[in-house]
């Protein structure tokens, strides 16, 4: 999997049979258990969480049910299945830590030309897959998983990367050479082989039946190159990991997790208030704000790895006067980015400040002389200004709040389509940024939609004005490619350009950065090309969306996450441990 986690609704899947032993996990279907105010009990797990930590096991409340857990498989490419099933089971070549710096995982070395990339596996590598004997992490894998993703018989959630490979070579059991195709290095080789799958254990399963409900071998019981494993699996109730004795990294803290579906924020809050969940990673809602000062609890927000933003059509189609670069620009000065971000968070992620750069979310990259959306920042004065310099009539002189004034440009009216989706924050978005933009004589329409229809008919037709939605990226921009490059279906260049913005000077400098191994040259390309994309406005990005993850204070060890691509908060879970 290239490493960019989309939010996907994972696709119904029946019960796998297992092996009837005592090493087989269990499965079950769900059963009618209300939950609304008061968590029923689980079977085997302490209901208090002292006597949990005597136990040395915890409850995480997981806001979303899981109903598979292969993260390479399209279908199963959800961010809740990735925490459980990510670097706690199954691990990958690097691992990306709660900054987006990334570290050698299965692999001690790794070399990456312009011809060839090779990676050495740690020697103490091993997959424990229970009623087996345990077998090292080998060359064998790393092949077997390129293969599967290249297959085009499977569903895999990205080829991005590994359609650059020409072929490979085993280097005995503990190195491998993946050849790149002529001209074709993949420069973001460190987000390549993210999760390794266990052939062995596989054979006879089909690459999109692998894990529904088990990550398991084909006999039903559990395989982990992880710290865990997975015991139990209830379909929307619960999810147990158990202790890998036979990891090779340090031994858990934890003899055991139960992670507790829990689909409703209010539910959750209630349960980690009363003590019935350990930990949550809940969406940002602003009724969490009661669990910021609660002294037995760690409460963590930080920006994620996302791009909220204001799509703006610039193509063909849609309203002729977006294609001009002062109405954007007057948009976007019309907009105050901060008031937005104050309004939807400041209760639970205070500090979270607008992004600045359209190709880097967070960090130093989106920041200082890298900030070049700032230029744009909340002027409305000028925003007039502008509309008047180029002889529109018909507006404000003034910004005002009472404001009814609608300005014209060689005819055509300053008022535009908005669309999103019904997530609260984008309705509070909408009402917020109608309000200020009519105060300096510029209208939106919104339209709210349900998000099947939002992104299945609104945006990809590519005949819109303005939508409002979030990209998920991560530490590498190269994730943010296919949004910016020049749409061209022939070539497969562009697929996620719904605004139709084109700049071939963008694109040359896109082109260059991703077959760049060095990583000051490559960087200043992108950041070249970010300046370009903000400077003519292609999109009008808001913010990033903060990660919560709130904790007991007595859960040693754990660390925000403020990236969903790499497994959220559980990215260091074999460090949690209860203090004593």
């Amino acid at each position: 999997m290239h490493r960019r986690v989309w939010f996907l609704a994972a696709a119904a899947a029946g019960v796998l049979a297992l092996a009837g032993s005592a090493a087989a996990m269990t499965v079950s279907k769900p059963s009618s258990v209300h939950r609304a105010s008061v968590l029923a009990p689980l079977a085997g797990v302490p209901r208090t969480p002292a006597a949990r930590a005597a136990k040395k096991t915890m409850v995480f409340g997981l806001e979303q049910t899981v109903t598979g857990f292969n993260t390479l498989e399209a279908d199963e490419n959800a961010y809740y299945a990735a925490i459980v099933a990510g670097y706690p089971i199954i691990r990958g070549t690097y691992l990306v830590d709660q900054n987006g710096n990334y570290h050698f995982d299965l692999a001690s070395k790794v070399k990456a030309t312009s011809k060839y990339l090779k990676i050495w596996i740690r020697k103490n590598a091993n997959w424990n897959w229970l009623g087996h004997k345990a077998r090292p992490v080998t060359s064998a894998d790393f092949i077997y998983t390129w293969k599967q993703i290249m297959d085009p018989h499977n569903n895999p959630a990205s080829t991005t990367g590994y359609s650059n490979i020409l072929r490979a070579k085993a280097n005995g059991k503990k190195a491998v050479t993946f050849f790149w195709k002529k001209g074709q290095p993949f420069a973001d080789y460190r987000d390549l082989f993210s999760e390794i799958l266990p052939g062995f254990a596989l054979k006879g399963q089909a690459f999109n039946d692998y894990w529904h409900n088990c990550v398991c071998g084909n006999d039903g019981h559990p395989v982990s190159d992880g710290p865990f494993y997975m015991s139990g699996y209830h379909q929307d109730q619960d999810i147990t990991l158990k202790q890998n004795p036979k990891w090779y990294g340090k031994k858990s803290g934890l003899t055991s997790i139960v992670f507790r579906i829990i689909t409703d924020t209010n539910s959750e809050i209630q349960a980690m208030r009363g003590g019935e969940v350990d930990a949550i990673n809940p969406s940002p809602e602003s009724a969490l704000s009661t669990l910021v000062h609660q002294k037995n609890l760690a409460y963590s927000a930080v920006p994620g790895f996302t791009q909220e933003h204001w799509d703006l059509e610039v193509g063909p189609q849609g309203a002729p006067l977006l294609k001009k670069q002062f109405v954007r620009a007057a948009i976007a000065e019309g907009m105050n980015r901060q008031s937005l971000i104050k309004a939807l968070y400041g209760s639970i992620a205070p500090g979270l400040k607008p992004l600045d750069n359209p190709e880097y979310e967070i960090g130093t990259n989106a920041t200082g002389k890298f900030a070049y959306f700032h230029k744009y920042n909340f002027n409305p004065k000028n925003a007039i200004k502008l509309m008047k310099a180029h002889g529109c009539t018909g507006g404000p002189s003034a910004p005002s709040s009472s404001n009814t004034k609608i300005w014209t440009c060689g005819g055509q009216k300053a008022e535009f389509r908005f669309g999103t989706t019904t997530r609260a924050s984008r309705v509070t978005s909408s009402q917020i940024f109608q309000q200020q933009l009519l105060a300096v004589g510029i209208k939106i329409d919104p339209n709210i939609q349900d998000p099947a229809t939002f992104f299945g008919t609104y945006l990809p037709n590519a005949n819109f004005d303005i939508g409002e939605y979030a990209w998920i990226g991560g530490p590498d921009p190269s994730g943010f490619d296919a949004i910016y490059q020049c749409f061209n279906s022939a070539k497969n260049l562009g697929g996620s350009n719904y605004k139709r913005y084109c700049n071939h000077k963008v694109d040359k400098l896109i082109r260059k950065a991703d077959v760049n191994l060095n990583a000051t040259t490559r960087t200043a390309q992108y950041q070249a090309a970010a300046k370009l994309i903000a400077n003519q406005i292609a999109v009008i990005p808001l913010y990033a969306s903060p990660s919560i993850f709130v904790y007991k204070k007595a859960i040693k060890g754990a660390a925000a996450s403020n990236n969903p691509t790499n497994e959220g908060p559980t990215w260091n879970v074999q460090n949690w441990k209860w203090s004593s």
